[in-house]
């Protein structure tokens, strides 16, 4: 009897949430040893903002 093979590690979506908390935790203990400047949150709020007044695509950076 052959062994059964399994596509995929934990499940379909187990493995999309898995890869995520592991990356998210990866960041966050990095973060907390080399503090920048600037938190993750204080960059996307800027970046939300510009969007939000500017587009995607600010004719100024074409």
């Amino acid at each position: 009897m052959a062994p059964v093979r399994y596509a995929h590690f934990i499940s379909k979506r187990g493995d999309v949430v898995f890869s995520l908390a592991c990356g998210f935790g990866a960041y966050f203990l990095y973060e907390r040893d080399h503090p920048r400047e600037w938190t993750l949150r204080e960059l996307a709020t800027r970046k939300i903002e510009r969007v939000r007044t500017e587009g995607w695509f600010p004719s100024s950076s074409k």
